[in-house]
């Protein structure tokens, strides 16, 4: 049994390798299979969360790397149901690093999927994550806002959380003086 173990996490590392490999030259920072949201840097995070084609690409050649699908500039190749897949998986992504960026600026509390390894969060979106793609982790009871979000309906909360995106990225753009991507 320990064989089937040491492979599975010998063929995730090798995996993680290839999501990260864009990652490495881009960020000049060292990722691997253990990563969490938590432990990219403020620059790196900065870039993430921006959205947009420049911003988002290093996450689609993470997901598509990880999955062997290629990198991701050949994402308009692939068949509709891996496009999906992973569109689904990179939007899911976006939202962590987004969620991470608020925690660390104590808008949100902690959350468990921040501190999971992003290769594992890939792995197990299509069986954990794909039905609750919505949830957001809940609001600090420091932020301004929390009255409101305390009042609201469960659906309307994770609106609230989400409505601070914008602001968040404003925020991260001062933080780490603009755009790092190279």
């Amino acid at each position: 049994m320990n064989e089937v173990v040491d492979f599975q996490s010998k063929k995730r590392q090798i995996a993680a390798r290839k999501g990260f490999r864009s990652w490495v030259t881009r960020f000049s920072e060292s990722f691997d299979e253990h990563t969490r949201f938590r432990d990219v840097s403020d620059r790196t995070l900065g870039t993430l969360i921006k959205g947009g084609e420049e911003s988002t690409r290093p996450v689609y050649d993470l997901v598509m790397g990880f999955q062997g699908l290629g990198a991701g500039f050949k994402f308009h190749d692939l068949e509709a149901a891996d496009k999906m897949e992973v569109m689904d998986i990179v939007i899911f992504l976006l939202d962590q690093f987004r969620f991470e960026a608020m925690r660390r600026l104590g808008w949100l509390e902690d959350d468990p999927i921040l501190d999971m390894p992003v290769v594992e969060a890939i792995h197990e979106y299509p069986s954990r994550f794909v039905h609750d793609h919505h949830r957001t982790p809940k609001l600090s009871s420091h932020h301004p806002r929390y009255e409101e979000y305390t009042r609201a309906f469960e659906n309307d909360r994770y609106a609230i959380v989400r409505k601070l995106i914008p602001e968040v990225i404003e925020i991260y753009e001062r933080k780490t003086g603009g755009d790092p991507v190279r």
